[in-house]
């Protein structure tokens, strides 16, 4: 075999350094876009607690409910009774 066939049978070498940098570069990227994301499930968690804390339960509107009825019949029935 000649060195010519020999040279075309070869894969191209790489160059390891500038390789290197893309994976760092991409692993860097990648923990970039996370850490964005993070934040922002974050912001957005602190967001929808602040409105959920004045946000009455289904149960303790209905508490209010009755309370409130309650104090309507108190009222009819001192009218009633006077």
């Amino acid at each position: 075999m000649s060195d010519g066939n020999l040279e075309k049978q070869l894969p191209p070498e790489k160059d390891l350094s500038t390789t290197g940098d893309k994976k760092e570069s991409a692993r860097k990227s990648l923990f970039g876009n996370l850490n964005e994301d993070l934040k922002q499930a974050l912001n957005s968690w602190d967001t929808l607690s602040e409105q959920m804390v004045h946000k009455k339960s289904p149960e303790e509107e209905q508490l209010q409910e009755v309370k409130r009825l309650l104090g309507e019949l108190q009222s009819k029935l001192k009218e009633f009774g006077e």
